[in-house]
C-alpha cells in the first residue's frame, strides 16, 4: 500500500510540475527569417535561376487557452512580411540584374496544444492553422550600370494579365513554438499557398498551361512574450 502511495504522489507531483510549464495564455513578439521558395518560378514574368527568396517578418501573436482541463490553445495576431531576391536574367547580359521587392500584411490563425516538458521554464508549442495573406506591395527593378526600370507586378499595364499577382491568398503553415522561462520563445514552422500567387505561361512554348506560381516557406523565429 505504501509503494502505491508513493507511486501517486510521484505520478501528482509529475502531473503537477508539467501543467505548471504549459505556456498558453499569452502576448508575444516576434521577427523571423523566412526563406521562400517559389513553386513553378520558371514560368514566372523574370528569369530566376534559384527561385529562392529571403524574407524578414516582425508580428505580434496573442495566444489564448480554450480549456481549463486540457492545454488547447489558439492564436491569433499579425505580422509584416518582406521578401526580396536579386538574380542576373540573362547569362548574355552580365551588367544587368534584376530584383524583386514584395511586401505583405499576415493574418495568422493557429490551433495548437502546449506540453509541459517537466520543469516551470520550458514548454513545447505545436500547432497548425491557416494564413490570410494581403500582398501591398510587389515590384521587379531591372538595373545595369546607367539605368533602371521598375515594373509593377500588380498592374497589367506593367504586365501581361497572365502574369500579375493576387493581392490576397490563403495558405496553410504548420509549427512549434519553444517557450523559455514564460518570456522568451523560438520557433520553426512551414507554411504553404492555397492560392496561388499568379498564374503562368510555358515561357518557352509561349501558350497557357494550367500552371501557378505559388510560394513556399521555412520560417524561423526568435520572440518576447509576456
Amino acid at each position: 500500500m505504501k509503494i502505491k502511495n508513493l507511486l501517486a504522489v510521484a505520478a501528482l507531483c509529475l502531473f503537477s510540475s508539467t501543467a505548471s510549464a504549459q505556456c498558453r495564455d499569452y502576448n508575444g513578439i516576434y521577427f523571423q527569417y523566412n526563406p521562400t521558395f517559389l513553386i513553378n518560378s520558371d514560368y514566372a514574368p523574370y528569369y530566376y535561376e534559384t527561385g529562392v527568396a529571403n524574407g524578414l517578418t516582425m508580428g505580434y501573436v496573442r495566444s489564448i487557452p480554450i480549456s481549463s482541463k486540457i492545454p488547447f490553445f489558439l492564436e491569433v495576431g499579425g505580422n509584416l512580411e518582406y521578401g526580396f531576391i536579386t538574380e542576373k536574367p540573362w547569362n548574355n547580359y552580365k551588367d544587368i540584374r534584376f530584383t524583386t521587392h514584395k511586401m505583405s500584411f499576415n493574418i495568422p490563425v493557429n490551433f495548437g496544444y502546449s506540453f509541459g516538458l517537466g520543469s516551470e521554464r520550458l514548454a513545447l508549442n505545436p500547432y497548425v492553422g491557416v494564413r490570410m495573406r494581403f500582398n501591398f506591395l510587389g515590384q521587379g527593378v531591372m538595373s545595369n550600370n546607367s539605368d533602371s526600370e521598375t515594373i509593377n507586378f500588380f498592374s497589367s499595364d506593367d504586365l501581361n494579365s497572365d502574369y500579375t499577382w493576387n493581392v490576397f491568398q490563403v495558405g496553410l503553415q504548420a509549427g512549434v513554438k519553444f517557450i523559455i522561462n514564460k518570456h522568451f520563445m523560438l520557433e520553426a514552422g512551414y507554411s504553404y499557398d492555397f492560392i496561388p500567387l499568379a498564374k503562368c505561361v510555358n515561357t518557352k512554348t509561349k501558350t497557357r498551361e494550367e500552371d501557378y506560381l505559388y510560394t513556399m516557406a521555412l520560417n524561423f523565429g526568435i520572440g518576447f512574450c509576456w
